[in-house]
């Protein structure tokens, strides 16, 4: 047996210092403590020639740019070979909850200003503190320059894992050579209780290991006792070579080693973080969806004139990437930190919005608007003015131009008031000047005339139709058309009956009426209240199944029928438990089989959590969860797992004989991180109400007035997606990406010009091959850069169109692709995060 104190062994001894840039604590303290910690590390170098200190997170050097002396010191560093940067990304983020493209983002902005600002990029991956790891991340950290990568959460007593140095392997085949290191922080006066632990955290077959030591969390970094106790052990007999080192140095000698390979996600830790603090939660998911639109129609717009806002969509992009850091984002920092963190996220959206909407009024001024029925008037005319009626439109109706952000056809139904219409009715004209249904609904205000128009629209796939209002009667409804019915309990279409049971506010059938299948083995889209006396971080959650009771009220929910118009049938369910409420509306369609939801939640409750519940009857279940650039099979065991914009539960349905059929429902949210399927039962959390910033053992204590999450109003959308046969063959994955990607509009008036009523300025044929998920201009040049995946597990083959320029893409399995497109001569490379 080899002495593990034997002197053959090395271990590669590395000066860190972990900064939560934000926790219990706002980022100016996170600020001073990164300037006093490298102030620290640098003079630690100065007096130690041999060592190395690694730092991660490009906003940190992105600070520091207040004090230019300090960065040439560590310019100098970095030179030398004493200073390391790792990571690669703008922060050390959560990795369950930022989309795929947003760690993208953070490897393109990170390793980008990293080489920028101090003249190196990043070659080894480093989240030692986040909480848990998809199995998508070796590809994309891959995509951004690293091959190795440093963790430590989930721990031993966690997962199992056949080594602490193994090849971490992704869906679509690349690896990358992963260490779990045995902590990131170390006492300040010694490092021997440290290297004790990690004499046994080495792999028994590994020659030479890593050690990191240094004061964290708050930052400091090794101290001058740390780095003496360590020269004293270095000369001791009775330890290993120990000897200072760099990260990418350990691993580069042991690649070429034999190791294990692990082909799964790396989970689960801190499983209450998924849902902790809504609403960080939902502006993320509201940001990086909106700064993707608006990159995609800034690109399109730059052939009509529109300068393309690179500078204020980066900066917006670091708002967004800063506040995906771990602590922020997994709702478990100070309330006062997320004060900031709503004006950060808030001007993210404010500049994405304003580039969005100048790019898209950019493209409206070229496009032809008018109808060709007849003269166009003045840009903002009345045509009827009389006591009773009036209205006012521009020019010709208001024409509507509907934008597409996603790369297929989307039909659906659309939204949109319009001023001074005093007319009591408003008909919908296409780009051909067909009429199509359209429905009147509840207005945001009672003053003045502002109709609320609800109409069907079909808008090509990334483009845009142009559709119009007019004083006109509505179109009526055929009679031998497709079927729209409602009760106060029941609604009904071509595809679905759902009926209502009004005594718990909670669904008791959803009818295929095409396959006639129930899809229910209980009551659904019911509200859930489970027991949660965890701390912030859901330390000991598994599962989250103990129930403290459902919304219902003493004298139960309050029904009624919302809408029943030629569009849209809409039941609303108010209800309430204890000190909370709650108004869950459901709606389905005439002319599309979509079933939504939209759940407002006014919530008062402590230590509790709330689960959206949909028992399915679906037997020999197979639960799979998106998840970053993917998915992910697991077992239906009802544990609380992650999850982004969908999750499906698929087996078989039984017919009225007992005979089972291939089906499965997908369950689409807009703003939610955390669910559980449990046989056939697929439940979304909600939120939780910890108080803020408690972790175990920590007590409460009594009599304190401490501040807790979620209290307060939030809402949430949802949808279901039956299918029969696999979720791959459903559009789920494509239902998903367009419940979070509203239409963007403008109301223009009516004017001639050189664009047609309808356009596509970005198509893939197949539609449902590949994922289109960013359009952007390159960041050092003009080109068009164009980021897409395989989203169902098999190869795919597909022809992209954009910018005049057609190309071919073949995409393995799981894989992400990027391509960059020269305006100037249409040639397109294959290139990887960092467009290169």
């Amino acid at each position: 047996m080899e002495d593990k104190r034997s002197k053959a062994i090395t271990f590669h001894v590395v000066g860190h210092a972990h900064i939560d840039p934000v926790w219990l604590w706002d980022w100016r303290e996170g600020y001073e403590t990164v300037k006093g910690t490298f102030r620290s590390a640098l003079d630690r170098l100065q007096e130690n020639p041999d060592m190395v200190f690694v730092h991660s997170s490009a906003s940190h050097y992105h600070w520091m740019e207040h004090h230019p002396q300090m960065m040439q010191e560590i310019r100098d560093a970095v030179a030398r070979g004493q200073w390391e940067p790792v990571g690669g990304w703008w922060v050390e983020p959560d990795v369950n909850i930022p989309s795929g493209e947003a760690l993208a983002r953070q490897g393109l902005y990170g390793q980008r200003y990293l080489e920028k600002a101090i003249g190196k990029r990043a070659r080894v991956a480093f989240l030692p503190d986040s909480f848990g790891h998809p199995g998508t991340l070796p590809q994309l950290f891959k995509l951004a320059g690293m091959d190795y990568f440093v963790f430590m959460r989930p721990g031993k007593n966690e997962i199992d894992l056949p080594s602490n140095l193994f090849w971490w392997e992704s869906p679509d085949g690349t690896r990358v050579l992963t260490a779990r290191v045995e902590c990131y922080n170390t006492n300040p006066e010694t490092v021997d209780m440290s290297l004790t632990r990690n004499l046994d955290w080495r792999p028994a077959d590994a020659p030479e290991w890593i050690a990191i030591f240094g004061v964290g969390n708050h930052g400091g970094g090794p101290t001058k006792k740390a780095i003496a106790n360590l020269r004293e052990l270095q000369k001791s007999p009775d330890w290993p070579t120990l000897q200072f080192g760099r990260l990418d140095k350990f691993f580069d000698g042991a690649r070429g080693r034999q190791h294990p390979v692990v082909k799964h996600e790396l989970q689960h830790h801190a499983r209450g973080c998924y849902s902790a603090y809504s609403p960080i939660k939902t502006m993320n998911r509201k940001g990086e969806n909106l700064l993707l639109t608006a990159e995609k129609f800034a690109v399109f717009a730059g052939a009509y004139g529109y300068a393309y806002p690179g500078a204020a969509l980066t900066g917006a992009w670091q708002n967004v990437l800063f506040n995906q850091f771990h602590d922020i984002l997994a709702g478990s920092s100070i309330p006062s930190a997320y004060e900031d963190s709503k004006h950060e996220m808030g001007e993210a959206q404010a500049v994405g919005g304003r580039a969005l909407y100048g790019a898209l009024q950019t493209i409206a001024q070229q496009i032809n608007t008018t109808s060709g029925r007849g003269e166009v008037g003045a840009p903002i005319r009345r045509v009827r003015w009389s006591p009773s009626e009036w209205t006012v439109d521009l020019g010709d109706g208001v024409p509507v131009v509907i934008f597409n952000p996603s790369p297929w056809p989307r039909r659906e139904v659309f939204e949109v008031e319009t001023n001074d219409w005093g007319y009591p009715d408003v008909r919908i004209l296409d780009h051909e000047n067909k009429p199509v249904l359209s429905q009147l609904g509840q207005p945001e205000s009672e003053t003045s005339a502002r109709p609320h128009v609800i109409f069907s629209v079909e808008v090509p796939p990334m483009g845009y139709r142009v559709y119009r209002l007019v004083d006109e009667p509505a179109l009526e409804v055929d009679p031998a058309g497709p079927l729209l019915r409602a009760t106060a309990t029941e609604l009904e279409n071509d595809w679905w009956r759902i009926e209502l049971d009004a005594a718990t506010g909670a669904l008791k059938s959803i009818y295929d009426k095409k396959q006639k299948l129930e899809l229910l083995a209980g009551a659904g889209a019911q509200l859930l209240v489970m027991d949660d006396p965890t701390d912030t971080w859901g330390h000991g959650i598994v599962a989250m199944r103990h129930l403290a009771g459902t919304f219902g009220g003493l004298l139960g929910p309050k029904v009624e029928l919302l809408e029943s118009g030629p569009v849209r049938a809409t039941l609303r369910i108010e209800s309430t438990f204890g000190a909370s409420r709650a108004v869950q509306t459901i709606s389905i369609y005439r002319q599309t089989p979509q079933i939504e939801g939209r759940l407002t939640v006014d919530w008062h409750e402590k230590h509790k959590a709330l689960k959206l519940a949909f028992p399915f009857a679906v037997r020999d279940a197979r639960a799979t969860f998106s998840t970053p650039y993917g998915h992910v099979e697991r077992p239906a065991a009802g544990e609380e797992e992650p999850v982004q914009e969908w999750l499906d539960v698929t087996g078989k349905v039984a017919d009225e004989r007992g005979v089972g059929h291939a089906y499965g429902v997908a369950v689409l949210n807009d703003c939610k991180y955390g669910a559980d399927v449990m046989g056939g039962e697929a439940r979304i959390t909600v939120l939780r109400s910890p108080a803020f910033a408690h972790h175990d053992p920590s007590k409460l204590k009594p009599g304190v007035h401490y501040p807790y999450q979620d209290q307060g109003e939030q809402t949430m959308r949802w949808a279901l997606v039956p299918h029969t046969g696999p979720w791959q063959e459903a559009g789920v994955v494509q239902a998903a990406v367009d419940l979070n990607t509203p239409l963007p509009f403008i109301r223009e008036y009516a004017h001639e010009g050189a664009l047609p009523k309808e356009q596509s300025f970005l198509t893939v044929t197949p539609a449902d091959s590949v994922v289109v998920t960013a359009v952007k201009q390159a960041e050092d040049g003009s080109d068009v850069v164009v980021r897409l995946y395989e989203p169902a597990g098999r190869a795919a083959s597909a022809e992209v169109s954009v910018a005049g320029v057609k190309f071919q893409v073949a995409a393995g399995a799981h894989q992400v692709k990027t391509y960059r497109v020269s305006r100037a001569d249409g040639a397109v490379s294959e290139v990887n995060f960092l467009e290169e």
